[in-house]
């Protein structure tokens, strides 16, 4: 799960348009990154959310940083200028024990811990390790 960092502020600035723009781009940028049975999706906002089967928690790690490193390089354009974003991501996996409310409340929670932590990062949930 992820959030564009600092997004209200973003929109703010530049407009919905732009905002809009960022959100799609950024969902490329996602889908770019994974592989072909990956799902990326939006989630609510400018959260976007990534399902990627049968992959292990350390292995959705390194999609996640190499997400947000995508995003991080990723120039977006419009006629009007060239803008840039940050992504914070929170990581779980579905254990045999859990729903996917709970994965989605894991991942979530690990996203806080990486916006809490200064933003622009990637947090693995605690409870898969």
């Amino acid at each position: 799960m992820s959030d564009i960092d600092h997004f209200k502020k973003f929109n703010d600035t530049y407009g919905h348009q732009v905002g809009d723009l960022v959100i799609r781009d950024t969902a490329k940028v996602f889908r770019a990154s994974g592989r072909e049975l990956d799902v990326a999706a939006r989630y609510g906002g400018e959260e976007l959310i990534m399902m990627l089967p049968n992959t292990r928690l350390e292995d959705a790690g390194q999609v996640a940083e190499r997400i947000r490193k995508n995003v991080e390089s990723h120039e977006y354009k419009d006629e009007k200028g060239t803008y840039s974003v940050r992504v914070s991501l929170g990581v779980s996996c579905l254990s045999q024990d859990a729903n996917m409310e709970e994965l989605i409340k894991r991942s979530d929670d690990a996203l806080y811990v990486s916006k809490e932590n200064g933003r622009n990062r990637v947090t693995l949930s605690q409870v898969d390790k």
